[in-house]
């Protein structure tokens, strides 16, 4: 009797230890799974960086091209864009990025790569600073029109800022040079409409106008 009620606790304690073992296996599962998870989300730097390769080129500025020039480049072309901005907006910042990137993405081998971002550097620096000195001029220009009277040395000023301007043309932007343009224009107008007794309807920036018609008796 007694040796059967031994028995009988014995199987009992070997199920409740087997049930324990059970849900220590489980648990460790299930615990695998969810760290395995957790690291698969994690995200992947390379591969973070990796996914600005879709925005190569970003543009139309042909920077290896560009980067074998041996003066320098237009002002103009600073409106050209790559990796999503105009060359005028990148930063050395964005020109480090780009020599780590391009190697990464299969667009330059890594020495090729320096090469083109320390090229391109020095030319956006270049056509920035000749930019600048024609903002400078245009600022000198806006300073110099502003005092000019009605009269025809005043005209023959303006006219020969427009020419100035024409012949520095690929030494500012589009816009620059837009802006400019509307500058003189409005200031030929007020200098015309201040000498005529009527203002003249102008075809062109230096177009004198109609002639005013008198009769035979004036």
């Amino acid at each position: 009797m007694a040796v059967g009620f031994l028995l009988s606790s014995l199987r009992r304690a070997l199920r409740s230890i087997g049930a324990v073992a059970v849900v220590l296996a489980l648990s460790g599962i299930v615990t695998g799974t969810a760290l395995a998870q957790q690291a698969g989300n994690e995200p992947d730097p390379d591969n973070v960086r990796n996914a600005n390769c879709e925005k190569l080129p970003g543009g139309n500025a042909p920077v290896q091209r560009m980067a074998r020039l041996e003066g320098g480049m237009s002002v103009r072309n600073l409106e050209m864009t790559y990796f999503d901005k105009p060359l005028y907006a990148l930063t050395a910042n964005d020109l480090a990025y780009l020599r780590e990137l391009w190697p990464q993405c299969g667009t330059f081998e890594a020495d090729v790569a320096d090469r083109i971002a320390t090229r391109l550097g020095a030319l956006i620096s270049d056509a920035k600073g000749a930019r600048q000195d024609s903002l400078d001029w245009i600022a000198q220009v806006e300073n110099d029109i502003a005092t000019l009277q009605p009269g025809d040395e005043s005209i023959r000023k303006i006219h020969d800022l427009w020419q100035e301007m024409l012949n520095r043309e690929f030494e500012m932007l589009q816009s620059d040079l837009q802006y400019l343009a509307r500058k003189l224009s409005e200031k030929r107008d007020e200098l015309y409409a201040g000498q005529q007794p009527r203002q003249r309807t102008l075809v062109n920036p230096f177009d004198p106008g109609a002639p005013e018609t008198r009769s035979l008796s004036q």
